[in-house]
């Protein structure tokens, strides 16, 4: 008996290697299932008028730390690197409401800027840092005191000996560290999808300001005695005053950087505009579908 080995007819070869070609062409060619794509724009202003004038009950402004860390808004090396794409003025659609606030004598824009990202939740989409207007870390601390300049020891206080103490430990301390920009206008915001399309705001509007500050200046005050209340603190187990500390309060105005704080958090439709304010300042936001 002969053994015959099974190949297949030619025809069949050919009709299995093109439809396995095909079936290759057709999952590579089939595309991702592709994240939706929106186009945020933000405008931030702040209301010119004095502060003093607001009667508000201000939340604690925001953590600093959280701030520093953020993505800056208006940097478009810094937003690409997060993985957003930064949009040209040409694709701006909010750029007539910026315009109508910067002539309004009542409102100054700080900020105006648009960006592309896509529909990741929270957890994935960058924190944003919004920071804009002047920097006061030359006048002001970051708890809103002023920067006064360190006394130096005088020759009248101290001994030479003193005095060259002070200058060598001066010299071999390490330098305090730089100050970090203390903007008029700072804060964050993140963009997400969380079913629904969310923003939230976390920003503080810097605006210098006075107030009254206390002064204690303790006296040593002897306690002037009579004959009749020496006596009578005698019958009073011995317990003699000798004197007491009188306490004198004076107050001085000094200058203050009071900050306002902006906290929001709003549930949005895409196209929607949507503005938020408080009585300092204000923000305006559309996000808008972009495939």
């Amino acid at each position: 008996m002969k053994n015959h080995s099974c190949h297949p007819p030619g025809w069949l070869v050919r009709y299995t290697k093109q439809s396995l070609w095909a079936l290759l062409l057709i999952s590579l060619s089939q595309p991702v299932l592709a994240k939706r794509l929106y186009d945020v724009e933000l405008i931030v202003f702040k209301r010119n008028q004095d502060p003093a004038s607001v009667e508000e009950s201000w939340p604690a402004q925001t953590d600093m730390g959280s701030v520093r860390r953020a993505t800056p808004v208006t940097n478009n090396s810094a937003l690409q690197n997060a993985g957003l794409t930064p949009l040209p003025r040409s694709q701006w659609q909010l750029t007539n409401a910026y315009n109508k606030l910067s002539n309004h004598a009542g409102f100054t824009p700080m900020v105006h800027v648009a960006w592309r990202q896509d529909d990741s939740g929270r957890a994935a989409l960058p924190l944003l840092r919004v920071s804009a207007g002047k920097d006061y870390r030359d006048r002001f601390n970051p708890d809103g005191t002023p920067v006064t300049a360190q006394a130096t020891p005088s020759s009248n206080t101290a001994s030479d000996s003193e005095q060259a103490w002070d200058e060598q430990a001066l010299e071999t301390a390490p330098p305090p560290p730089p100050r970090q920009p203390l903007y008029e206008l700072d804060g964050t915001l993140r963009v997400y999808v969380q079913h629904y399309l969310f923003v939230e705001a976390d920003m503080v509007l810097r605006e210098p300001s006075e107030r009254r500050a206390l002064v204690e200046d303790v006296v040593n005050m002897p306690l002037q005695t009579t004959d009749a209340q020496q006596g009578a603190s005698s019958n009073t187990n011995n317990v003699q005053v000798a004197g007491l500390e009188k306490v004198k309060k004076q107050y001085h105005i000094e200058r203050f950087l009071q900050p306002y704080a902006f906290t929001h958090k709003r549930r949005m439709r895409s196209g929607e505009i949507h503005y938020l304010d408080n009585p300092m300042m204000g923000m305006i936001i559309q996000v808008r579908k972009a495939n």
